[in-house]
């Protein structure tokens, strides 16, 4: 009779593990995710940046037009 009921003891907590091993995997695969969406801005982010600054370095005009949009210098 007591090795029936160790034997339901260590089936009971061999499925709590299993269910905690699944809990702690599936977790982990949701921090992941959350992860690999923000690299994936972020590498999103830096592609744009580097599109516009190539943008700006290959027009060489870019400094007369910019005047349109920045202070004058003022001579004081």
């Amino acid at each position: 009779m007591f090795g029936r009921l160790q034997l339901y003891a260590i089936g009971v907590a061999a499925f709590a593990a299993g269910l905690f091993g699944i809990y702690l995997k599936g977790k982990s695969a949701g921090r992941d995710e959350v992860e690999n969406e923000h690299n994936r801005r972020r590498i999103d982010a830096m592609r744009k940046a580097k599109d516009v600054r190539d943008e700006i370095m290959d027009d060489p005009y870019f400094v007369d037009r910019a005047q349109r949009w920045v202070r004058p210098d003022r001579d004081e």
